[in-house]
């Protein structure tokens, strides 16, 4: 029996969903597609009903997971004042993989390696993922100008991203706990120290920063 429109479009997004989170626990390579299908209580042949290769699937997975991300951080940061929303986003970040209850994981730290080598397409949507983060931080970056809040708000996020991919591979918790421990302390100094305006800091906007815009 044919299945409903509906019924297909629900399909797709277990496919997505369950998708989106192998890849974030067990990276891209390692994950194949029957792997996901099973885990979705799916047979393999339905795979190509619904993409047309895995490169489409990652790239719809890693936007659900960043659509997640940005989601439960407007959430979290509702109501705050810019300060308490930027520490709030920080630590939820950096913690990323030590929380409980409704937690997330980033694509950028956890299979950032991996994605580097992907086809173009993947690769847009994973900067797409890091420049909706520079945005969303450099809105709260209230006490310099917009190129500075764009520029202060990559450092930032570039630097949360390093953080918790090294402390991935730290050999014990206590070399990862001290490694998102410095991060946070230098995002701190960042944060709280204007910027000069500085031929540098114009530049940052070349490159990506330059096609965000802080509402």
């Amino acid at each position: 029996m044919r299945k409903s429109r509906s019924e297909a479009a629900e399909t797709r997004e277990r496919i997505v969903s369950t998708a989106s989170k192998m890849f974030l626990e067990k990276g891209l390579e390692s994950v194949g597609m029957r792997d996901i299908m099973a885990a979705a209580g799916l047979t393999p042949g339905g795979f190509y009903r619904h993409f047309e290769s895995k490169e489409q699937l990652i790239c719809e997975a890693n936007s659900a997971a960043f659509d997640h991300l940005m989601e439960m951080f407007a959430a979290k940061t509702a109501g705050k004042s810019a300060d308490e929303a930027l520490e709030i986003v920080v630590t939820l970040y950096l913690n990323q993989s030590r929380q409980e209850g409704d937690t997330f994981l980033c694509p950028l730290s956890m299979n950032g390696g991996e994605l580097s080598h992907c086809v173009p397409e993947v690769r847009a949507v994973a900067f797409s993922g890091y420049q909706r983060m520079v945005e969303f931080i450099a809105d709260r970056v209230t006490h310099v100008s917009t190129v500075e809040a764009l520029a202060v708000a990559g450092g930032v996020v570039s630097t949360m991203v390093g953080a918790v991919t090294m402390a991935n591979l730290a050999p014990t918790k206590a070399a990862a706990s001290a490694i998102l421990s410095n991060a946070h302390g230098v995002i701190r100094a960042l944060l709280s120290v204007p910027v000069a305006k500085t031929e540098a800091v114009a530049k940052a906007r070349v490159g990506g920063a330059k096609k965000l815009s802080v509402r």
